[in-house]
């Protein structure tokens, strides 16, 4: 049960993160990064409702691959919004 918790944790804050990378993206007004990042938060948003549903039905493990995913989509966007800042 810790484990699902813990992925729901990760998951919603992978998702405030990515919506947090598109908010900034639109007031710094960079066009792709606001796509990319509003795709990938309605990707996080999933993952946080996916990892809500096995807790709520009490599997036994957690999708590490979703996990993984979460995480590595996450440093994706953070990286690519900080590279089109500071080499722009």
């Amino acid at each position: 049960m810790k484990r699902h918790a813990v992925s729901v944790v990760m998951s919603l804050a992978a998702a405030v993160i990515s919506g947090t990378v598109f908010l900034l993206a639109l007031f710094d007004q960079y066009a792709l990064v606001e796509m990319a990042a509003s795709i990938i938060t309605a990707l996080q948003v999933f993952f946080l409702s996916s990892a809500i549903g096995d807790l709520l039905e009490k599997k036994k493990e957690t999708n590490r691959t979703r996990n993984s995913a979460a995480v590595l989509v996450t440093i994706f966007l953070v990286a690519f919004y900080s590279f089109r800042k500071y080499f722009h």
